[in-house]
């Protein structure tokens, strides 16, 4: 009895140690998604310098492996509100300004990302994308003067040099930035008074 027992125990131990590894050596990535092996034990370890394909299913054996994913979609990162960024104009107002950025990851440039940029997705949008935008596109706005800043033109030129400026930087992380648009801006309440005040004063004389 006790020999029946021990080969059904190890039977079984054996069905659900295979269903263990099964399960848990598949990783897949979704239509939007490639992904990234990392091998961690024997052979050539560290990130592997191959781009998983959008939509399939892969097998690799846990714990020798690591896996991470990368969405390819557009990311559309608002700066409004809270957010919002704050521009010195070249003549020295301040403006409080709501831009929309679009970017997409290049795909090819997964595995580098992965083992020099960013780990996930929201790493890459949080500590890289909204830190270099926030930074770089106060500096390519604030060029403008407050008069300037006020003529379509102008303000259009300055995006575009900062669209272009920002791609310079952050295609060097693998990003490819698609879009940059200035959807609202307000004035410094001191400075709308002082308008104002001025105004009226022309108005009296």
């Amino acid at each position: 009895f006790m020999k029946t027992f021990s080969k059904i125990f190890w039977i079984c131990a054996a069905v659900l140690a295979l269903i263990f590894l099964s399960s848990a050596s598949y990783h897949a990535t979704d239509s939007t998604e490639v992904g990234v092996r990392t091998i961690k034990f024997f052979g050539k370890r560290g990130v592997e310098n191959t781009i998983y394909q959008p939509g399939a299913a892969y097998f690799f054996l846990p714990i020798f492996n690591e896996w991470n994913t990368f969405d390819t979609r557009m990311q559309v990162i608002e700066m409004k509100g809270p957010s919002q960024l704050v521009i010195k104009t070249r003549d020295g107002n301040d403006l409080f300004v709501d831009v929309n950025f679009s970017y997409r990851i290049d795909p090819q440039k997964a595995p580098f990302i992965l083992q020099f940029v960013a780990k996930t997705d929201a790493e890459l949008r949080e500590k890289v994308f909204k830190t270099v935008v926030r930074s770089r596109t106060r500096d390519f706005l604030g060029s403008l003067s407050t008069d300037e800043f006020t003529r379509t033109e102008d303000r259009n030129a300055a995006v575009v040099l900062a669209k272009t400026g920002l791609q310079e930087i952050l295609g060097n992380y693998g990003i490819n930035v698609e879009r940059v648009s200035v959807m609202d801006y307000r004035f410094d309440p001191d400075y709308l008074k002082v308008i104002t005040e001025k105004k009226v004063a022309e108005a009296k004389t």
